[in-house]
């Protein structure tokens, strides 16, 4: 605040009796001057309260009392227009000046304090002295202190007042009730209800801001309006008010003027606020512009819909940076956006937020424009994305994108993704989530499928536009459900709309049977299907498609088609198959049987299958061929029948050869 201190240097109250009586019982040779130059004695007793002439024993023009450190050099000077010692031993003191000089900084030259004020006194017996009417401590020509009345304690080595006092800074002024100055620690207070205004972003507090002027560009006359080259007046910068109900301390050290604010401190800028227990603001000694401030305890700061809570809020002014901390959290929340972690830091400048801390987020899925939220008179919110991580967060403003690093959890609705790397897409406007990339260790818990539970990947991506997770792998991605039921296919897109998953590209799907057949093993009643193009499995119909050169095969059965189609039935197993296209069945319990047909329906829980043709179906078995309408295969029976007026023929050794 200043570069001088804030301190003043008593004197011991028998130097200054001493130095009175010599004075009074010398003959000075400069006192012609000192008449000409001070008003008559007698004449001032008529401004000194309380002083009559009657009670006036000594009095003194033209007081000059220097003081001095052990060094010799002078500390203290007293200086006063007249001095009267009245009767019961009290010193008034005319227009009294104090100058209290510093010798700390001596590349700088000697510095003083000079305390005036209209009416001063000194008490002998008590050994107190005080200043009163108009007293002003000059800091430097910038800074002062005004107050009507000052008390000095020698004992105690310091001076107070239980009066209010401002202060008047360049750009700064501060209010308050009482005030003390210790002597020793060389420290300055305010005592309670301290209010200060600061002008102009020079002393600007608030990582929430919206002004991007650099720290370089802070001016010493930011405080006040000015003018361009044209004459045009120019609009000042919002003052920084604070206030608090308890002391406010000015400590002076080598390095840093510091403030200390305390209880109930609030600190407001235009729309910004924050409030705290504690406030520190570092000054430059030299520029007096604000270095650091830390606001502590309980702390709560909001611009507009921003908000932030915590223990510690650290505003740096070199790097532009606000550090928000906690032991347990710390939460930001800006609209549709809430963060909590130990940690949070804030750069103004670039819009850059880095959390180097566990932590969680919370944002809302941007909507397409007039869609009403899914989770509309549900009780559920299904258009918030959480995402919790253990290693850390970064968010660049520029671009809208966070990324988060390490035992990461993204959790939507009753989806669950995990992976170890995170990149999330926000909208310009706000911070709603357009998208998100996941990449390292993907595995995605899901509770709402019937097909599968669990899916393993190494990449998957999230767009809010087309409402769908996509999920690669190399070579494959992995959907299971359990030990029961496994997926292997390179691509998945999950869709949330119509609540389908589409797997591309050539693929298979593995579940264990049950063994409840008869005569079968556990072995013989497990399913495997492949196929060359796609999977479809549709939730609301339980029921999945495959696509091209699809194969199903059961124990010792075989099915091939052009598409097979699948259907769950309430034990979230596989309990129909229906082929269509260019059919083919194999059975090898049934001696080898064959079929050829263009449907075939086939009960996975009785065992059973009917085949039908376009016209007819065609069955080969042990060198003959039937043609019908229908053919049955009972593999639990180990039966083949058919229906409908069929015809035989026999193959020879030859055609069968061949057609093998």
């Amino acid at each position: 605040m200043t570069k001088r201190r804030y301190v003043l240097i008593g004197i011991p109250v028998a130097c200054l009796l001493s130095i009175i009586v010599s004075l009074i019982l010398s003959e000075s040779k400069e006192e012609p001057r000192s008449a000409k130059q001070n008003p008559s004695p007698s004449r001032q007793l008529q401004n000194i309260p309380g002083a009559g002439t009657e009670t006036v024993t000594q009095a003194v023009a033209g007081l000059t009392m220097p003081s001095y450190d052990e060094q010799g050099k002078e500390v203290v000077i007293m200086r006063g227009e007249n001095t009267f010692l009245l009767n019961d031993n009290v010193y008034k003191i005319v227009t009294p000046e104090i100058e209290v000089r510093d010798y700390s900084q001596s590349e700088e030259g000697t510095q003083s304090v000079f305390i005036t004020s209209r009416a001063g006194e000194m008490n002998s017996i008590s050994d107190e002295g005080s200043l009163s009417d108009n007293v002003v401590i000059h800091f430097d020509p910038d800074t002062r202190l005004d107050t009507d009345y000052l008390r000095y304690l020698p004992e105690k080595e310091f001076v107070c007042t239980d009066e209010p006092v401002t202060i008047h800074g360049k750009g700064i002024k501060i209010v308050g009730q009482g005030c003390e100055i210790d002597l020793v620690s060389k420290k300055m207070w305010i005592k309670r209800d301290a209010e200060m205004e600061m002008d102009g972003i020079k002393n600007d507090l608030f990582f929430l801001s919206t002004d991007d002027t650099s720290p370089t560009e802070q001016s010493e006359e930011a405080h006040l309006p000015s003018s361009d080259e044209n004459g045009t007046q120019k609009t000042p910068f919002e003052k920084t008010v604070i206030r608090s109900s308890g002391q406010l301390i000015f400590d002076r050290q080598s390095e840093s003027n510091i403030m200390t604010f305390n209880d109930h401190v609030k600190i407001q800028k235009g729309s910004s606020t924050v409030f705290s227990d504690k406030l520190v603001i570092f000054l430059d000694p030299q520029t007096k512009q604000t270095r650091q401030a830390i606001a502590s305890g309980n702390v709560l700061a909001s611009q507009g819909t921003k908000i932030a809570k915590g223990s510690f809020l650290t505003w740096d002014v070199n790097t532009q940076s606000a550090i928000l901390e906690d032991t347990q959290k710390a939460e930001f929340a800006k609209d549709d956006l809430n963060i909590d972690a130990q940690k949070i830091i804030f750069y103004k400048d670039t819009g850059k937020i880095d959390i180097p801390s566990p932590g969680n987020l919370k944002a809302k899925i941007k909507e397409k424009s007039g869609k009403k939220k899914a989770g509309a008179g549900t009780g559920t919110d299904d258009n918030t994305i959480s995402v919790k991580w253990e290693g850390k967060m970064n968010f660049l403003d520029n671009t809208r994108e966070a990324s988060f690093e390490k035992d990461i959890e993204v959790q939507k609705e009753n989806s669950t993704l995990l992976c170890d790397n995170l990149n999330v897409k926000f909208s310009g406007g706000d911070f709603t989530i357009q998208s998100f990339k996941a990449t390292d260790k993907i595995h995605i818990i899901d509770k709402r499928d019937d097909l599968f539970s669990e899916a393993v990947g190494d990449r998957a991506t999230w767009d809010a536009k087309n409402k769908v997770t996509i999920l690669r792998g190399q070579p494959f991605a992995l959907l299971r459900e359990g030990d029961r039921r496994q997926i292997l296919v390179p691509r998945v897109l999950f869709y949330e709309d119509g609540k389908t998953v589409l797997c591309e590209g050539k693929g298979s799907l593995y579940e264990r049977g049950e063994g409840n057949l008869p005569n079968q093993s556990a072995e013989e009643t497990d399913l495997k299907v492949t196929w060359a193009k796609k999977m479809m499995y549709y939730d609301t119909l339980r029921k999945v498609s495959f696509y091209e050169e699809a194969e199903a095969t059961r124990g010792g059965q075989k099915l091939q088609a052009d598409q097979i189609d699948a259907y769950l039935g309430n034990d979230q197993n596989i309990h129909k198959i229906i082929a269509t296209g260019n059919v083919y069945f194999s059975s090898k319990r049934l001696e080898n049987s064959e079929g050829f047909g263009s449907l075939f329906t086939w009960d996975l829980i009785q065992n059973v299958a009917l085949l039908t043709g376009n016209p007819k179906a065609e069955l080969r078995k042990g060198g003959s061929r039937t043609f019908s309408e229908k053919v049955y295969f009972n593999m639990a029976e180990n039966q083949v029948s058919w229906e409908g007026r069929p015809h035989w023929q026999i193959m020879s050794n030859e055609t069968i050869r061949s057609q093998k």
